[in-house]
């Protein structure tokens, strides 16, 4: 198999995201996705099963949480994909990609989860030979920073 274009890749990319049972479960789907930046972001909307307090109708911390990973998984691949270049042949970086896991995250809850739809975007913050450390961000629709996260991915 040759290399994929960046249409193809990034269609391979949405795949492998739409594949993952949890993401669809909560919803998230692909909002905005630069490879050139390696930036992505993905939305979901608030829907009963998500709650977490429905006392006060907000998220439960756990979809934060998976909202954030996911993201980080994401944009981690991205940035991987990257770094490997042309020096790494595709079977190898297929192979390589497909066993991306979180070694480390953290997530700071910052206000309530509230709203009726969420946007959560990832950055890098380093890419290694075999680590990459990114930052996540959650905002509603009132555009308030909900959580944040970090969380290294070894690739």
């Amino acid at each position: 198999m040759s290399e994929p274009s960046p249409a193809e890749f990034r269609s391979l990319v949405e795949g492998i995201f739409g594949d993952i049972p949890f993401v669809r479960e909560i919803g998230l789907r692909l909002h905005e996705f630069d490879l050139e930046s390696q930036t992505l972001s993905a939305a979901f909307d608030l829907r009963p099963q998500l709650i977490g307090n429905h006392f006060q109708n907000i998220l439960h911390g756990g979809v934060i949480a998976t909202a954030l990973d996911s993201v980080g998984g994401l944009t981690a691949m991205v940035a991987a994909y990257h770094r490997m270049g042309g020096a790494i042949d595709w079977q190898e970086k297929v192979q390589r990609l497909t066993r991306l896991g979180t070694v480390d995250m953290r997530v700071d809850y910052l206000k309530p989860g509230r709203g009726q739809h969420f946007v959560c975007s990832g950055s890098i913050l380093r890419v290694g030979n075999k680590l990459v450390v990114t930052r996540m961000e959650l905002h509603n629709d009132s555009e308030e920073l909900i959580s944040t996260g970090t969380a290294t991915f070894l690739y």
